[in-house]
């Protein structure tokens, strides 16, 4: 098929002239106005194509989509002397980097925390130590020094159950260190937990120690003999602090209400007694009220022995009297009561010729009487 308009073969199944852009008519009944209209726009439509060629503005190339919107951005030219500029900057930020970061690990050193710790310390800034010492035990928790540090930074900032908590570790890696139990008390009184302090005064690990321990408290009195059972009448002695009034029962009834003040020995008799005790400060506090409980039974006097007994003998005898010990024995030689106003016994004696009626009594150290011997001794 040739184009009516320049005559230039067309291929089939074409709308339009490849060379003209001159549509193909093919149906033989058409509108000779409305072909000629199609013609112009194909002819406006060919100028502004070869127009645009020749500006060199269009490009014929196939259109792409961005993958990204950054991907459509247009990325700034950078020259040599940008690029140096930029490159330096980015090495002068790691320098400077790397030396905070150095300068920042250099300081956090155990040794640099510690020592830095102790000035903060010194200067009053207890707070500013605290953090210090806690920093330094996160590095070595079983430091002693940074224990004891915040023991005692925990207490000047008044937070005391941390403090005795701290303190008492530190206490256990040093229990003769005297600092460690002042800032101990300091904290238990103003806890006010007497009891801790009680039971601080029994791991006490020597004398003096204990004795500033015991100055936050009064110490109860002391009795001179534990409870126990007495064959003999004893007497019981109290003593307490220096300072330290003392006052006592003996019929059970609370010495701080009921007490009378003690002054001398407490003399025990023969049965049972029951002392309680308490001290009492200058400042007005008690001890606790202590007390011990004594049973004084007396072994009872048997009948003296006396040897040889009693009986006929043919000449002289010598006469012996067995004496428990802290007792006294007496004799008579005519029956009476020798109790009162007999012959004391010191040693063996001798009967001659005759009879008699020996009489012999022990009497021990409280007064106590024996039964009496009494024999009758005839010497031939």
């Amino acid at each position: 098929m040739k184009c009516k308009k320049c005559g230039e073969e067309i291929e089939s199944k074409l709308l339009y002239c490849p060379h003209c852009g001159e549509p193909i008519q093919l149906v033989p009944d058409y509108d000779v106005l409305e072909e000629e209209l199609l013609s112009r726009v194909v002819e406006d439509k060919k100028k502004a194509k070869e127009e645009k060629f020749a500006t060199g503005v269009y490009k014929n190339t196939p259109e792409v989509k961005p993958l990204h919107k950054a991907a459509a951005k247009k990325v700034p030219y950078l020259d040599k002397k940008h690029l140096l500029i930029y490159l330096g900057a980015f090495a002068l930020f790691f320098v400077l980097l790397f030396c905070v970061i150095g300068s920042y690990m250099g300081n956090h050193t155990y040794n640099n925390l510690m020592n830095s710790a102790v000035e903060a310390e010194e200067n009053g800034n207890y707070a500013k130590a605290l953090t210090l010492y806690e920093e330094a035990y996160s590095m070595d928790d079983d430091s002693f020094e940074a224990i004891y540090g915040m023991g005692r930074m925990y207490y000047r900032v008044k937070e005391y159950k941390k403090s005795v908590e701290y303190l008492s570790k530190a206490r256990e890696l040093d229990p003769t260190n005297i600092k460690i139990y002042t800032y101990l008390l300091k904290s238990y009184s103003a806890l006010k937990d007497l009891d801790s302090i009680h039971k601080l005064a029994e791991l006490a690990p020597n004398d003096e120690i204990y004795q500033m321990i015991s100055s936050y408290f009064v110490t109860p009195p002391t009795f001179s003999e534990k409870s126990g059972t007495y064959e003999d009448e004893m007497t019981i002695f109290l003593s307490a602090s220096k300072g330290c009034q003392i006052f006592y029962t003996t019929n059970g009834k609370n010495p701080i209400t009921s007490g009378k003040l003690y002054t001398k020995g407490i003399v025990l008799k023969e049965g049972t007694l029951e002392i309680k005790a308490v001290a009492l400060n200058s400042d007005g506090d008690y001890s606790d009220v202590v007390s011990e409980s004594y049973t004084v039974k007396i072994p009872e006097l048997t009948k003296p022995k006396v040897t040889p007994e009693a009986g006929t003998y043919a000449g002289q005898q010598t006469i012996s009297i067995d004496v428990p010990e802290g007792c006294t024995a007496y004799y008579s030689l005519d029956g009476s009561n020798p109790s009162s106003g007999g012959i004391e016994y010191n040693g063996p004696f001798v009967l001659t010729t005759g009879s008699c009626v020996l009489s012999v009594v022990v009497i021990d150290s409280n007064g106590n009487e024996s039964p009496i011997y009494m024999g009758g001794y005839f010497i031939n």
